[in-house]
């Protein structure tokens, strides 16, 4: 049966390697090689596929799997798929009669360096690679054959150049010059999702091997790192997170794929660094695996170039929640490093995020207090289609709001250890908000998600008063059993509640159906952290918290979302990153309660 089930390798560049385990490319982010060129985290596929021919006893096999103009499937590789792992290395095993194929696939972890190493359970007469190469950002499709790329073959390796760019292959094998096209390639999900989904693909030709048991391919842009398999798998296995607890191990060890050498990629496959990410993932990726130069790298990264004040972190779009999660993620970061002296040098710039809050400008205002959104599109329920705003959440949204208490406490907390003079303005605003938080949110025995305009939608923002560092309210047990009736799930927390007209049950479609959908019902797995924190603290049983989420926890892939009604399907990003750190996070400083 064809299996779409997908596996994901990545490196501190943000390159990766990805496809379905039956290697039929579903999306246009699907690639063997997929290098990220910049900053800015733009992707190209380079190497999309290699057609595999093996010659077993006079009959020639092919091991890889495509979908040509929408129903059409050929080869059949995934009939001679046995089993596979995704995790810690891809690893997919063929039996075609009575002959055994491991095929696994490795990626430097600091340079954009591939290794695909195939054993043969027996000698192989004859084995012939064909690479499909692509050379296109991996939003988009080659819809031409009239890309000249430059071909050069010397010494066992391939160039391939286009536009600047290098593709090498290189192996012990015979190049067969003979350029060709390969037409009408189909990517279902792409389809599915209403964006570009059919392409042509261009070989320079086959590489022929002859009497062999293994094979080793090395497939890189700029640098050949000239290892072995099992030198590069060990350099590879040594790099990942770790954790004493068996529980979250393989969370643990899947987050590192979103740390870059200074950064933090939101999630595989389309998002780049954004900075409100970055900030709730540092505790649960960063810091609890003991990254603390890579953390303190990442804060200081994000100072210099005066990012918190931003969605993202090359652009200039606003959120008004993201230098209060900086501000959350300056006190974890002295929580778990006590680095007083980087707190010292930074504390003007947590100084100067209060302040720019406490003015009013073309986003907010402040009232009593409290911060007043202008704008409807500037919370993490951001979902927007053109000129709609499927969340429209303008006035005092709560998480904000709690969030911004936490920021002035943070600052309160840093003035204390550093013996500075604390200006009575920030605590008449912490006694504001303290004194008046659940007058102004709490009605007919429910927390406004919004006030001013008032907005009773039942959603899980409000969970973050009770979850944060300095938490402004302390009774959850009022409300947790809404939470549960309406809101939880075992994958995470329902963005509204299913009784709401607004509800919407599916996440699928094309970008209207998917934004609409966004955060009005789906589930986000991220959630489960703030709910568990919230939870512990209110006295409910962290066993049985653990026993309930146990399908996230255990997961390897954890999602960016899920479905809203019957979730289980992953949807959205494969892997993303504030949902691995919610949970690991969760786990460390709540279930376990301790710091080990």
């Amino acid at each position: 049966m064809l299996n779409y089930d997908e596996w994901i390798i990545a490196n501190r560049n943000g390159t990766y390697s990805s496809s379905t385990v039956s290697f039929m490319n579903t999306r246009t982010y699907h690639g063997l090689f997929v290098k990220n060129m910049n900053n800015s985290f733009e992707r190209y596929v380079l190497l999309s596929k290699l057609f595999e021919e093996i010659s077993i006893n006079n009959n020639i096999y092919n091991l890889d799997t495509n979908q040509y103009n929408d129903i059409y499937i050929y080869p059949e590789g995934y009939k001679y798929l046995i089993d596979y792992n995704k995790f810690p290395v891809p690893e997919f095993n063929y039996k075609i009669n009575n002959t055994k194929i491991t095929k696994r696939i490795l990626l430097d972890p600091d340079n954009d360096f591939l290794k695909i190493r195939y054993d043969f359970s027996e000698k192989i007469k004859n084995f012939k690679l064909t690479p499909l190469i692509a050379f296109r950002s991996f939003y988009g499709t080659v819809n031409s054959d009239n890309i000249e790329y430059i071909i050069n073959n010397r010494n066992k390796r391939i160039n391939i150049n286009y536009n600047n760019t290098d593709l090498n292959i290189e192996c012990n094998g015979v190049f067969n010059h003979n350029p060709l096209w390969y037409y009408n390639f189909t990517y279902p999900v792409d389809k599915d999702r209403g964006s570009g989904y059919k392409e042509n693909l261009f070989s320079p030709g086959s590489i022929e091997f002859n009497n062999i048991d293994n094979l080793e391919v090395n497939i890189y842009s700029d640098i050949n790192n000239n290892t072995d398999f099992n030198s590069l798998l060990n350099k590879y296995l040594n790099s990942l997170s770790d954790t004493n607890y068996k529980s979250i191990k393989k969370l643990v060890n899947v987050s590192t794929y979103f740390l870059t050498k200074d950064n933090i990629i939101a999630g595989y496959y389309w998002f780049g660094a954004w900075a409100r990410d970055t900030m709730i993932s540092l505790p649960g990726n960063v810091l609890i695996p003991k990254k603390y130069g890579l953390a303190r790298k990442i804060l200081e990264n994000y100072i210099s170039l005066n990012v918190p004040m931003k969605t993202n972190f090359n652009s200039n779009d606003a959120s008004e929640d993201v230098s209060l999660w900086f501000i959350y993620a300056m006190k974890k970061y002295y929580d778990y490093t006590e680095d007083l002296d980087f707190i010292k040098n930074n504390i003007d710039f947590i100084k100067k995020i209060v302040n720019y809050y406490l003015n009013e400008n073309n986003l907010h205002k402040i009232y009593n207090g409290f911060i007043i959104l202008k704008k409807g599109h500037l919370t993490w329920m951001d979902g927007k289609y053109n000129d709609i705003v499927f969340t429209p959440r303008n006035g005092g949204a709560i998480e904000i709001n709690a969030l911004w208490y936490n920021a002035l406490m943070v600052m309160k907390y840093f003035y204390d250890k550093l013996n500075l003079n604390f200006d009575s303005v920030y605590d008449n605003t912490i006694s504001l908000l303290k004194n008046n938080f659940k007058n102004y949110y709490s009605k007919n025995g429910r927390l406004m998600d919004t006030i001013y305009p008032d907005d009773a939608s039942f959603r899980p923002n409000f969970i973050l008063a009770f979850s944060l560092p300095f938490n402004i309210m302390d009774n959850f047990k009022e409300y947790k059993n809404d939470v549960d009736n309406e809101l939880l799930t075992e994958y995470g927390l329902r963005t509204l509640s299913p009784r709401d007209k607004n509800f919407k049950p599916l996440y699928m479609g094309d970008q209207y159906s998917r934004d609409s959908a966004y955060h009005n019902g789906t589930v986000w797995p991220w959630l489960a952290g703030p709910y568990i924190t919230a939870s512990v603290r209110s006295g409910y049983d962290k066993n049985k918290l653990y026993d309930y989420f146990k399908n996230l926890f255990s997961m390897e892939y954890v999602p960016e979302v899920f479905d809203g009604l019957n979730p289980g399907k992953p949807k959205g990003c494969i892997i993303q990153s504030w949902s691995y750190a919610e949970l690991i996070r969760s786990y460390y400083e709540d279930v376990t309660s301790s710091h080990d």
